[in-house]
């Protein structure tokens, strides 16, 4: 499977499909790799963040109220505060992270106009696309993501 990642315009290609991400779900990957890897007692400051994943740091402050908001971060106020992860790296998914910015994943909404036969047929294998990258989103979670020993994702290529 072919993988490229241009940094410029955030395209990812894989195989012949490319994937555009919105900025804020990159800086929640960045944000919760980087959370992974420190010690799970640690409380994190929001401008040490910013700093170390090249996240503008107003924007990272919102970034991580919306993960906080989803369940993903503690949040912890005063001259010490900061931040740390809510849950272990294993129990948060790419699909956690995803669903942090876009409260729904949908490929193509599965409206059709009446009459048109080959409708049915493109948006039921748009729901099998659709089905198919959830479950992958699902399958890899930021432990494996930050493992030194890193094995290989099970992510599925073919569409079922």
């Amino acid at each position: 499977m072919q993988q490229k990642f241009l940094n410029k315009n955030k395209i990812y290609k894989m195989g012949v499909l490319k994937m555009k991400l919105k900025n804020e779900i990159e800086y929640v990957f960045r944000i919760l790799n980087y959370l992974s890897l420190q010690d799970k007692d640690r409380i994190v400051t929001s401008a040490e963040i910013a700093e170390n994943e090249n996240i503008p740091h107003l924007f990272s402050i919102r970034v991580l109220k919306k993960m906080e908001k989803k369940g993903l971060l503690k949040i912890f106020k005063g001259a010490n505060g900061g931040y740390k992860l809510n849950r272990e790296p294993k129990d948060i998914t790419l699909r956690d992270a995803v669903e942090t910015i876009e409260d729904e994943i949908i490929i193509k909404d599965r409206s059709c106009v009446v009459g048109q036969t080959s409708c049915s047929i493109i948006f039921e294998a748009l729901e099998k696309v659709e089905n198919n990258f959830l479950s992958n989103l699902e399958k890899v979670n930021f432990q494996e993501l930050t493992c030194p020993t890193h094995v290989p994702l099970k992510i599925e290529d073919e569409i079922k």
